[in-house]
């Protein structure tokens, strides 16, 4: 009584125990394959990692620098191994994203959209349109004004100057009463007309009486009737400066050239501004009076 199984006591638990059961429906190994579920105890076995492997595929920390793998998946018996996940195809007609080196995109006008909402044609003509800048393939978003010109001063307006050349009555008293005898047998001209002579744009002009033997005309010539005795031949000059304005210079002439009724002689080889209104006196009665337009 005290040796015997007790009431109660399954008898198949006593015989599987020790023994090994299929790890799918726990029935107790007889052979290589289960019984019940075929499963297969040898390639398990060889399947198994011994402890040694198991420590060696313990987690270990792996550096920064390596990618991300998953670790592979083991496969039994009827099971098989997964097929390999290729990598997501890339979106198709999608820009770049904003980075580094990529420019940010520009988002069109409301304006602008609505343009090309209400025009089919919109991209089509936008692709004709020439590229601006001058065909370049990158233009640029602002436009240079072209290189103006350079102003050149305008040249002041010349004035229009005249010589009115006549016979003056007061100035031929005044010369002979400064004279000595030997112009006693002068006598003032009873009928001389005036003569205008444009000076502006000839330069210089002489004035004198001409010359047969030097072969010289003057262009205020003295000598036309009533010839004037008292110039000389190159009595004096006109010339014209840079500004439009006139200077007289005397060359060293016989009888001298005074301005305006003075008494003394201008200086030979001088030059003299001459003004509006001045009025030079050569010879017996000659009077050359400027005047400026």
């Amino acid at each position: 009584m005290n040796g015997g199984p007790g009431l109660g006591a399954s008898p198949v638990g006593g015989m599987t125990e020790g023994l090994l059961t299929c790890p799918i429906c726990r029935t107790p190994q007889t052979g290589r394959y289960c019984e019940e579920c075929g499963y297969d105890y040898d390639l398990a076995a060889q399947q198994a990692p011994s402890p040694q492997q198991h420590q060696q595929h313990q987690y270990q920390p792996q550096p920064a620098q390596q990618q991300y793998q998953p670790p592979q998946q083991q496969h039994g018996y009827e099971y098989p191994p997964p097929a390999p996940m290729s990598p997501p195809p890339p979106p198709a007609h999608l820009p770049p994203a904003p980075g580094y080196g990529y420019p940010p995109q520009q988002q069109p006008e409301p304006e602008q959209q609505l343009g090309q909402q209400q025009n089919g044609y919109g991209r089509q003509q936008a692709q004709q349109q020439p590229a601006m800048g001058g065909g370049e393939p990158y233009p640029t978003s602002f436009h240079l004004p072209p290189p103006s010109q350079p102003v050149r001063p305008e040249p002041p307006a010349r004035s229009t100057w005249m010589a009115v050349v006549s016979a003056d009555r007061d100035y031929f008293t005044d010369m002979m009463a400064r004279s000595g005898p030997e112009a006693s047998g002068l006598f003032f001209p009873p009928y001389c007309p005036e003569r205008r002579i444009p000076l502006t744009g000839r330069g210089q002009l002489r004035i004198g009486r001409r010359s047969q033997h030097r072969g010289t005309v003057p262009e205020i010539d003295l000598s036309v009737p009533p010839e004037d005795p008292g110039a000389s031949h190159q009595h004096a000059l006109l010339a014209e400066q840079p500004d439009g304005s006139w200077v007289l210079v005397d060359q060293d002439s016989t009888n001298g050239t005074t301005v305006n009724g003075g008494a003394e002689p201008i200086a030979p080889h001088t030059a003299v501004p001459l003004n509006d209104g001045d009025r030079i006196h050569v010879g017996a009665w000659t009077t050359i009076t400027l005047h400026r337009a």
